[in-house]
Parts: structure tokens; C-alpha cells; sequence
């Protein structure tokens, strides 16, 4: 019997949503949720349309393999634990390499886009981290910055991509297909060379929904 069948389907589920979207390849993407005794991974170096529940790793907040079925854990493992071992109330994570998205992830050029979802979903603009090499501490070196310091749930890593977390996976999904909706569109604005900027009542508004979303 598989253990946590259900919570490993709905990674394969979407894992593969990601995939068809054009988010993630062969050589890009993860997708962790974590459990009371370990955190379910994607596995590393796998087509992303052969992957099935069964080759979902179980690793323990050190990176240790638990389960035994013939997979390596993604190589960006760490980045998911460091953002697990900053905010308990996140139990899931997804990293994308999205095209907009990493555009300005490359850029450094945070999303920052006048639209109610920025602030109502994102608590304003978010942000542009640090780069570091893939697979290492260093793509999180300055996270507490972000995820404590600024309680932000999602970022874009410098030279590299998205990453967003929540409290379900399906909450950290729909993150991430809206952060690639809204630099497609904050792309487009910045073509267009006007963009009519909330006041800062508007502005409180939205946040006062986020805030309170957050606090369910």
C-alpha cells in the first residue's frame, strides 16, 4: 500500500498541468507538500508526462531519502526545506521556470503590476531574490528577508525562476499560474508606457483582503 497515496496523485496531477501549460520541462520544475512525518517531492531527472504517484520521494527535513522506490529527490530539495524551516503555515511549495515569470526573474525586475490580484493575493509586488546556484543553500539565502521579514508566500529567484507556497497545494498552484498571468500583463504595460497606479486608499483596500484572507 502506497503511503499518502492521495496527496502524491494530486502532485503527479499537477505536476502535469504545469507540464502541458509550458511552466516547467524535463530539466525544470518541482513541486513539495509537506507532511507531519516527512515532505513528498518530486523526483529529479524524469519526464514529467512518465512520473506517477509512486516515484513522489518522502524526505525528512534534512534531505534524507525515506522511502525506498529507486528515485532521487529534486535537486532543489533545499530550497523547499529552507522555506518549510522559515513558516510553519506552509505546507506546500511549487518552482517554476515559467517564460514571463523568469523573464523577470532574469531581469530583476520584480512584478509589481497595478492589478487587484497583486495585492489581494500577493500583498503587493513580488519581489526578486537573490540569485544563487541552483541545487544549493545559497537560492535561499536570503529568503527570511522575504517569507519572514516581509511575509511574502512567493518570490522570484534571480537568473532563475518562481516559486510560490501556501497553506494547500492547491492554493500554491493557482499562485503560480497567477504570477505568470501577471507579468505577461505587467510586460505588456510597460510596452504601452502608461499605467494608472492604485492610491494608497485603493491600495489599502486590497490589502485590508489579503490580510484578512491570510488570517482564515
Amino acid at each position: 500500500m502506497l503511503r499518502y497515496r492521495k496527496e502524491k496523485e494530486e502532485i503527479v496531477s499537477r505536476f502535469l498541468r504545469l507540464y502541458d501549460a509550458g511552466m516547467i520541462n524535463m530539466f525544470e520544475g518541482n513541486i513539495s507538500m509537506r507532511m507531519d512525518d516527512c515532505v513528498l517531492i518530486t523526483p529529479s531527472q524524469m519526464e514529467k508526462d512518465q512520473i506517477t504517484a509512486e516515484d513522489v520521494v518522502e524526505i525528512d527535513m534534512e534531505g534524507s531519502r525515506l522511502n525506498d522506490n529507486g528515485r532521487s529527490p529534486s535537486s532543489e530539495y533545499r530550497m523547499h526545506l529552507a522555506i518549510y524551516r522559515l513558516r510553519d503555515d506552509l505546507k506546500a511549495v511549487v518552482h517554476t521556470h515559467s517564460p514571463y515569470a523568469t523573464a523577470y526573474a532574469v531581469a530583476g525586475i520584480p512584478i509589481s503590476v497595478s492589478m487587484a490580484e497583486t495585492y489581494m493575493f500577493f500583498g503587493g509586488e513580488i519581489p526578486v531574490c537573490s540569485y544563487g546556484a541552483p541545487g544549493t543553500d545559497d537560492i535561499s539565502a536570503d529568503f527570511r528577508k522575504y517569507f519572514i521579514d516581509e511575509d511574502k508566500d512567493s518570490v522570484l529567484v534571480g537568473n532563475h525562476g518562481a516559486v510560490s507556497s501556501a497553506r494547500t497545494l492547491q492554493e500554491a498552484f493557482s499562485k503560480t499560474e497567477a504570477i505568470e498571468k501577471l507579468a505577461m500583463i505587467d510586460s505588456e504595460v510597460r510596452k504601452l508606457g502608461s499605467e494608472r497606479r492604485f492610491t494608497e486608499a485603493e491600495k489599502e483596500t486590497l490589502l485590508k483582503f489579503y490580510r484578512e484572507r491570510k488570517d482564515r
